[in-house]
């Protein structure tokens, strides 16, 4: 589960059915188009991701989103890769997406690749741990809305990734980061004195695989990248993509010609970011992120 080292390149051979190995297809040919749109819940809303929880969101610290990409390659194949700031899909989530994307936007499931930043600090789901939700019939309504309203904003910004495809070119590669510590191996209090000491346990997978889209001309159109890690810096009741938000803004930042920064969870079960729980530790984490995929964009790309 901890070898992720070829994940990117996996998502594009067998999700989207696009191909890095033809020179002749990965620079020339290709077609790609960007969309996004803001899903921070409008009123407060349950959080997800802690079984603790006792009240629902009290503000924000950074926005929401949903983004797109739609990749088309020289043979006309065609796939999209979605990413959210939400903890993950309940599977009745899905199947309703599935079925929106072939019959709105002309794509079988394989072709899409619906994914989720794993943050802690985002909404509750209509059948997504429901255990972990209030029973107040009032607080269970307003997930129920927010989801089909969800629902809607993407499909609505895959539709609208897939309309707005342009010539591009794409490339990829990987870096590293070493912020996460597994957690079943290593006790959270000492992790900072057993780090120091050079002592850190059990399987990681501190890879930072990248894709990036450019236009013709050279300049990003988005980048998408991902870590193993769960995104549990924050547990407080802002709403917050945790680090992988910290990091998509850090990279919008550094490239204003960048349409947009797309993060995406590996598989980060055993994972911590740690130490943890501070807004100054999450926004460094982040940071650290954006610096890894920096060094992959700063060096030759495949």
């Amino acid at each position: 589960a901890m070898q992720c080292r070829t994940f990117l390149g996996r998502i594009v051979l067998l999700t989207l059915t696009l191909a890095f190995v033809d020179i002749e297809y990965s620079v020339a040919g290709w077609k790609a188009g960007a969309a996004r749109h803001a899903i921070t819940p409008e009123s407060p809303l349950w959080l997800s991701g802690y079984a603790a929880r006792k009240r629902p969101s009290e503000g924000t610290r950074h926005e929401l989103w949903v983004k797109s990409l739609a990749l088309e390659d020289a043979k006309g194949n065609r796939g999209v890769i979605v990413t959210t700031d939400l903890l993950g899909f309940s599977p009745s989530l899905y199947e309703e997406l599935a079925a929106d994307f072939e019959r709105e936007c002309g794509l079988r499931r394989e072709q899409v690749m619906l994914t989720a930043s794993h943050t802690h600090t985002g909404p509750a789901l209509a059948d997504a741990l429901p255990d972990f939700q209030p029973r107040d019939p009032k607080q269970r309504e307003a997930i129920d809305v927010y989801t089909k309203r969800l629902r809607g904003l993407i499909v609505k910004t895959v539709s609208e990734s897939l309309a707005n495809m342009q010539p591009a070119t794409v490339w990829a590669g990987d870096g590293t980061a070493d912020f996460a510590v597994n957690r079943r191996e290593n006790v959270e209090k000492d992790v900072v004195q057993i780090r120091r000491e050079g002592k850190l346990r059990g399987p990681v997978d501190h890879d930072v695989p990248v894709l990036a889209v450019k236009k013709p001309t050279g300049e990003l159109v988005a980048i998408v990248f991902g870590y193993a890690c769960h995104a549990t810096t924050l547990n407080d009741y802002l709403w917050s993509g945790d680090y992988p938000g910290f990091a998509q803004l850090a990279l919008e930042k550094a490239h204003p010609e960048l349409r947009q920064a797309m993060f995406f969870q590996g598989c980060g079960a055993d994972q911590n970011p740690l130490p943890r729980r501070s807004v100054e530790l999450c926004q460094e984490y982040g940071e650290r992120l954006a610096d890894a995929v920096e060094q992959v964009l700063a060096r030759p790309m495949r």
